[in-house]
């Protein structure tokens, strides 16, 4: 495979450009990584930002996985409680008063539970501060519980009001027969039950192009058999015909390696429920091409009732195409 020389890198995009989908021409060729990961984000960190804004956690909050979402709200609800606890340690033994420490596990134990009271605003009666400095801790307490309490609400509110694509993408594309010919298929559907409704689909061909003596990146679009559709209650499979006129026509899988592929696909629709724009984007590189084989049927028949349904579990399944 001929090697790359991606220190030289071009300046300004020339006429065959015009397809970069916004990566710049340093990016697009200098960079050593695919463009697009499969999940849709991009190979690109941004550096020199101050700490607040590199971090951002709101929209790390908005975005991270629900199970990553609820365990850093379980470790901040523990180290508040932790934290607050060890501050009325502090105040002395005579800080707090009530049910005895031995009974609760322990001083800082006690400590701890009292923090979890004030926290939540449960106040069971059986333990209270005593002296200034205790009440003082409590009422600063009090305040954080209140605005963390707040905060964590509008997150999870946040969370469930943000409208998002979740459309699940075959983790492999595939060149299969069409008509007389070949194309390249990408099968998606909908993994949720809400309606997406006037869906487009684009789809470009990236490649380094080295004839010229310094490598650089293209872009080409692929024009598709059916680019758009009104609704979206199934599944869709994305269909690029290989014709003479397609960048792809006469191109293997050992071509596409040394040419340094990728495959982008982006979908733009209609969140029904909120009537909102949706988004969602992933990339195939060429060792995630199946040669010579087409999608198996993921369709089950039709019920008693006569309704259509499709097995999502089996939108990865292939098969020979011959």
């Amino acid at each position: 495979m001929e090697t790359m020389n991606y220190a030289a890198v071009p300046t300004a995009k020339g006429p065959e450009e015009k397809g970069d989908l916004g990566f710049g021409a340093v990016v697009s060729t200098a960079s050593r990584k695919r463009l697009l990961n499969p999940d849709g984000s991009f190979n690109v960190r941004r550096v020199g930002l101050p700490w607040s804004e590199a971090v951002s956690l709101y929209h790390s909050a908005l975005t991270a996985r629900w199970t990553a979402f609820f365990s850093w709200v379980v470790l901040i609800y523990l180290g508040i409680n932790l934290f607050f606890a060890a501050t009325y340690m502090l105040c002395g033994d005579a800080a707090i008063v009530g049910t005895g420490a031995t009974s609760m596990g322990g001083p800082f134990a006690r400590a701890f539970f009292f923090s979890v009271e004030t926290f939540a605003t449960i106040g069971y009666g059986n333990i209270s501060p005593a002296g200034m400095p205790a009440l003082f801790v409590m009422t600063f307490e009090a305040l954080v519980g209140v605005l963390a309490q707040a905060l964590i609400t509008g997150l999870f509110f946040a969370r469930f009001a943000r409208p998002t694509a979740a459309i699940t993408f075959s983790k492999r594309a595939v060149i299969a027969p069409f008509r007389d010919g070949s194309a390249l298929m990408i099968r998606m559907a909908n993994g949720r039950k809400n309606e997406l409704i006037e869906l487009k689909a684009s789809l470009s061909f990236s490649y380094v192009d080295a004839s010229g003596g310094v490598p650089v990146r293209r872009y080409r679009a692929l024009a598709l058999d059916r680019a758009e559709v009104t609704f979206f209650p199934l599944a869709w499979t994305i269909v690029h015909p290989i014709t003479p006129a397609s960048p792809l026509w006469a191109l293997d899988a050992a071509a596409l390696h040394e040419k340094d592929a990728e495959i982008l696909l982006l979908i733009t629709g209609t969140d029904d429920t909120f009537a909102t724009t949706v988004h969602a984007r992933t990339s195939y590189k060429p060792d995630e091409l199946d040669w010579d084989t087409k999608f198996t049927n993921i369709f089950l028949p039709p019920n008693a009732a006569g309704v259509m349904s499709l097995d999502i579990s089996r939108l990865d399944e292939t098969q020979p195409a011959k």
